[in-house]
């Protein structure tokens, strides 16, 4: 039988290494060798990086390498034109160089042009002012293409802008890595997504004044918080959460099993609302309804104490006195005080503890105000707005060294 002697390209031609474990004496699988031998993907230095422009406006590699083989041997192979609306409404035309590679002849142009980057269309230096008109607040799709339209002379479809602002959020946002105190505010806010009853849940560093997680739910559930303050806080310090008075915020942190500080402004404010309709029912005035105001601060004044033991010795004398405390005031401290006292008071020991949500409760107001937080349709779309709060928030207002 004669033998056929074909040409074959040495670049088509792969060979395999052969190792020692190869021939153990467990079983191998010989057709998995081969594969993951000849299909390996070779590591290829990115050197396609830095840019120049030459004296004819062509944008060039300072150091050309072949993006399939990683050679070196590369030879310069023509030039094509792009025609790029610019930032003053006007057309800007530039060259880029293209290349083919001597080693597998494949041909390769720029692909990371900061001024166009993945565009079509338009410059980079358009796109790169949506983040701040994002930041200053809600604007619609169309109100920031007319916004364009007006001051750059440039038409740009809702459609676009819209691709250009998407973060792809599913659910959830991170702040950026930081040296996080472990002392958090959490709190969560309602809004509607497409006129269903969602919730915006939030982690915050109350030391560092900033965010550090966001996430949206269907559900006002457990689960669902427990779930996302442990992993908003994977990997990071966790010494005290501080909440406001919603029952269900004990039952996590006693789950989590970390230090739990209630909101001393919402139990104020809870007193208070409690007294006011008791005394409107009861038609109360005069002097009986100041006795129970007077009363009210007694109790409020155990709250205010210097210490941890301070509070307790000024709350036993307090009760001690029980027979003169009004009863809406007895009915609230057996229901909400008295088994849940040392949550009121872990501030007092630790002046890192934050005692209020109200930094929160501000960040709520300031980043998606009522009347906005029923304007959004989807999840992505709520997420990419309170993303690029989120940043604004973090440069204006963190205390980060």
């Amino acid at each position: 039988m004669q033998t056929n002697i074909k040409s074959v390209l040495n670049c088509n031609i792969n060979f395999i290494q052969l190792k020692l474990f190869d021939f153990s004496e467990e079983n191998i699988d010989p057709e998995k060798i081969i594969s993951e031998r000849l299909n390996k993907t070779p590591e290829i230095e990115n050197s396609n990086q830095k840019l120049f422009l030459d004296e004819n406006n062509v944008f060039s590699y300072v150091t050309a390498v072949c993006p399939h083989c990683g050679s070196h041997k590369i030879i310069k192979k023509g030039t094509i034109t792009k025609n790029k609306q610019n930032i003053n409404g006007k057309t800007t035309e530039f060259k880029e160089q293209q290349y083919q590679c001597k080693n597998c002849g494949k041909k390769f142009g720029i692909y990371n042009n900061p001024l166009i980057k993945n565009n079509k269309q338009f410059l980079q230096e358009i796109i790169d002012k949506i983040p701040g008109i994002m930041k200053i607040g809600y604007q619609s799709l169309r109100k920031i293409s007319k916004y364009f339209e007006i001051f750059l002379g440039i038409r740009v479809s809702h459609q676009t802008i819209k691709n250009w602002s998407n973060k792809n959020h599913e659910e959830k946002i991170d702040n950026q890595e930081f040296d996080y105190s472990g002392y958090y505010l959490y709190d969560e806010q309602f809004l509607r997504l497409n006129g269903v009853r969602h919730y915006r849940l939030t982690l915050y560093d109350a030391i560092l004044n900033i965010p550090v997680s966001e996430k949206i739910v269907r559900r006002r559930i457990p689960k669902n918080t427990k779930e996302f303050i442990l992993e908003s806080t994977k990997d990071k310090p966790f010494i005290c959460l501080t909440t406001d008075l919603f029952p269900m915020y004990r039952n996590v942190a006693d789950e989590i099993n970390v230090n739990h500080q209630l909101c001393t402004f919402h139990l104020f404010q809870t007193i208070n609302h409690k007294l006011k309709v008791y005394c409107r029912r009861n038609k109360i005035n005069g002097k009986q309804r100041q006795n129970i105001y007077d009363n009210a601060q007694e109790l409020k004044n155990c709250f205010r104490q210097n210490s941890v033991k301070d509070a307790i010795n000024e709350f036993k004398q307090y009760l001690q006195k029980y027979m003169a405390i009004p009863a809406v005031l007895k009915d609230f401290i057996r229901k909400h005080i008295i088994n849940h006292f040392h949550r009121y008071v872990q501030h007092l020991d630790d002046e890192k503890i934050e005692k209020t949500s109200n930094k929160v409760e501000n960040y709520y107001r300031q980043t998606n105000p009522e009347k906005i937080k029923k304007l959004y349709k989807t999840k992505n779309g709520i997420l990419t707005f309170l993303d690029y709060q989120m940043e604004n928030w973090t440069e204006i207002h963190g205390k980060i060294k």
